[in-house]
């Protein structure tokens, strides 16, 4: 039983090895979206990430873009945007640098699997993480297809993730932000 758990314990840790590796190739990434919480509510729309902390995520009427130290959240139908600073650790979802290589510092890790899927489960030690428990359901070529969000407050988030495009020298204007005439801005930065 002991060998049994260390050996699960070290295929738990070599997998989030490989994902990390994979993310540490990667220059730039855009990828299709779609969200459902609690089951519902379906949105679909673009994901585009770029080293370090640059993140542009297009779902509905929402677009979120961060440079790595302010972030914009811009509501087309409202014509809003809040701006703010960037928080990596309150990013939790969208940042990929927190959600491969920072959380599961601070998580135990197991494997499970869907069909022949692996799928990393990062499960907080500590039950003041607001985050919540994580699935990461990672492809043969080392990117996550899926993640399954899961915390008291806010029920079960899925976001699946397809048709990637890899290193394709992104340009920076893509994750900065100029509100369109007659948007409403709240800044609390």
């Amino acid at each position: 039983l002991f060998y049994s758990t260390v050996s699960f314990t070290q295929s738990a840790e070599s997998v989030l090895k490989s994902l990390q590796n994979k993310f540490d190739s990667i220059t730039d990434l855009s990828a299709d979206v779609t969200q459902k919480s609690n089951g519902k509510s379906s949105l679909s729309g673009k994901l585009f990430f770029k080293k370090e902390n640059n993140l542009r995520l297009e779902l509905g009427n929402q677009t979120i873009i961060a440079d790595g130290t302010t972030s914009w959240n811009y509501n087309k139908k409202d014509k809003k945007v809040i701006i703010s600073n960037y928080d990596e650790n309150g990013a939790g979802l969208l940042s990929i640098n927190y959600l491969v290589y920072d959380y599961p510092k601070d998580c135990d890790l197991s494997l499970s699997s869907e069909g022949s899927k692996t799928v990393l489960i990062l499960k907080p030690k500590s039950k003041k993480n607001s985050l919540g428990e994580v699935k990461l359901v990672i492809s043969k070529d080392n990117l996550i297809e899926k993640t399954f969000i899961t915390n008291q407050s806010a029920g079960t988030m899925e976001v699946n993730f397809s048709n990637y495009k890899l290193n394709q020298n992104l340009s920076d204007s893509k994750f900065t932000f100029t509100a369109p005439e007659g948007t409403t801005v709240v800044d609390i930065r």
